[in-house]
């Protein structure tokens, strides 16, 4: 059973909108070494241990939950750099300090350009988190389908790499 903490465990702060940094923070999000696929892959490894090692169970349904709170994290960040763009990205843009820096109308449309690298935000998903990487790639089971042999040593080595991998992608 999980227990929502209505509070974030820890208070992300944005400053301005910045779409293009929201959509690098998908790869966290929803991409094959973010969060999502870290929740589910130990909440998946929990059943394959249940039997043979209950305290196990235990350890890796509290670690899949605490992946769950990562990816609340990391999806309020996102929505947060998103506030204020869906329906209003120009204004944003205007108002934004990079632009006393930029000199004339192409130099602006060509800012709003780059932001816009992940058009999901904007047209699917209202300014929302989406589960895909940064690419737009929707996330997918495959990701994670394999690190849950029922063997408890592969299980965890399995999980070693995958940590490992995803603190690069945060790095």
């Amino acid at each position: 059973m999980f227990y929502h903490v209505k509070e974030l465990q820890f208070n992300a702060q944005v400053t301005k909108p910045d779409p293009a940094f929201a959509t690098l923070l998908l790869e966290q999000f929803g991409g094959a070494n973010g969060e999502l696929a870290a929740a589910l892959r130990y909440f998946a490894q929990a059943f394959g241990a249940k039997n043979p090692y209950p305290d196990k169970y235990d350890l890796l349904m509290d670690i899949a939950t605490e992946e769950f709170s990562h990816l609340e994290i990391v999806g309020a960040t996102i929505q947060m750099l998103l506030t204020g763009i869906n329906g209003d990205l120009k204004n944003a843009a205007e108002n934004s300090e990079i632009m006393q820096l930029l000199n004339g109308k192409s130099a602006k449309e060509d800012m709003i350009h780059k932001a816009i690298v992940a058009p999901q935000f904007l047209v699917a998903s209202a300014g929302t988190p989406c589960y895909t990487n940064s690419q737009g790639v929707p996330w997918t089971a495959a990701y994670i389908n394999g690190d849950g042999q029922g063997d408890l040593t592969s299980d965890l080595r399995s999980d070693i790499a995958a940590e490992t991998r995803a603190k690069m992608v945060y790095e």
